[in-house]
């Protein structure tokens, strides 16, 4: 199953919770510290520890926990047990390690960059810095410990041609494209400010309309155009796709690609388009629970497991495509791009500094602005 990035009323209300401020008690402070991790300890908490939002099919986080414990401990953790919260959003993850300090579930949660901060102001997340992270660019993991990116996802979407031929309506190659009259009802797409591959789509939209970072003038102009395509349309899944309800699906590139060869093995011709007029690379990254310290020890091998070769590589056999990579600080060997879209799909592909997106701003530029409502 692919993870949903969005619940937009649970969302929006977790988001309000953690912009509130912090209001832990001094029982409830850092519970570990930044301390080198005891692999012994971390073999015992591999067979207990949980995860939210990380499922098995997001991008590869199953094969992740499978290599990581058979290369350290020589068995495989990954247990069906151990994904939980499988289709909370970000927003959602960090309220639940905040909610949940004096009883933790989860030591690990993946969600989308633009949520670290609020996870950072939250006062959720461990002090640990694995070391391959301060390698990495500043604005993509914490100082202060806690995060680090782990992937990117490349904005586009998936069309089923099929369908599309049926009603004589061309497949699109741009955003532009999307917001013609001739795709009316047949665009899925989630809300940006609370689902982060919405967010990072929108922002994907306002830069190929000509805005930028700081002014997002056409990208509102260009996102009234195209709710009236979405407007009543559910983001959509692939059952939804296969039908033709929602033959045309805004994600990141690694979940189109999924969803596309699911398709095509059942003979429905699907094809996956990377914006011809922009799209952007957009983070993901993993955080650690600070409120789980009977799991720390895991945590910490893990965060350290996840920017090496072998770990990086794990997201590459999926289609996603690691951090290591984009920053230019790893090679990968074609055989672990057999999933991958041709280079030459990427030309228009931008690498922007996540750290000057505000998502609290695009959450209000999209209700307020655009008008899509609450």
């Amino acid at each position: 199953m692919t993870k949903l990035r969005v619940k937009p009323s649970l969302a929006a209300l977790a988001m309000a919770v953690i912009l509130a401020g912090c209001s832990s008690s001094a029982a409830t402070q850092a519970v570990q510290g930044a301390t080198a991790p005891d692999s012994a300890k971390a073999a015992d908490q591999a067979k207990t520890f949980e995860t939210y939002g990380a499922p098995n099919s997001w991008a590869n986080y199953g094969q992740e926990f499978t290599d990581f414990c058979t290369a350290k401990f020589n068995f495989d953790c990954n247990r069906t047990d151990r994904s939980q919260g499988e289709d909370m959003s970000s927003a959602e993850e960090i309220a639940a390690f905040d909610s949940e300090k004096n009883n933790p579930k989860a030591i690990l949660a993946d969600i989308g960059i633009l949520f670290a901060g609020a996870a950072e102001q939250k006062g959720v997340l461990s002090d640990y810095v694995p070391s391959a992270a301060t390698k990495l660019p500043a604005y993509l993991y914490g100082k202060n410990g806690g995060w680090e990116a782990t992937f990117v996802g490349v904005p586009g979407f998936v069309v089923n041609v099929d369908y599309l031929t049926s009603k004589s309506i061309p497949v699109p190659q741009t955003w532009a494209d999307l917001a013609k009259p001739a795709y009316k009802g047949l665009v899925g797409f989630g809300k940006p400010g609370s689902s982060g591959t919405a967010t990072m789509a929108f922002v994907a939209m306002n830069l190929a309309a000509g805005g930028t970072l700081d002014d997002y003038t056409k990208g509102i102009a260009y996102a009234k155009q195209l709710l009236v395509n979405i407007s009543g349309v559910p983001e959509g899944n692939a059952d939804q796709f296969e039908k033709g309800a929602v033959p045309i699906q805004i994600k990141y590139d690694f979940n189109l690609i999924a969803l596309a060869n699911q398709e095509k093995a059942k003979n429905i011709q699907a094809q996956v388009v990377i914006p011809t007029d922009g799209s952007i690379y957009a983070p993901s990254a993993i955080i650690m629970n600070k409120y789980d310290s009977a799991h720390a020890d895991f945590g910490k091998m893990f965060m350290d497991w996840i920017l090496t070769d072998q770990g990086q590589t794990d997201f590459a056999k999926f289609g996603a495509r690691p951090i290591r990579y984009v920053t230019g600080d790893l090679q990968l060997p074609d055989s672990a791009k057999t999933l991958w879209l041709p280079d030459s799909q990427y030309s228009q592909v931008k690498t922007i500094d996540t750290s000057k997106i505000d998502i609290t701003k695009i959450a209000d530029i999209w209700q307020n602005q655009v008008g899509a409502g609450g």
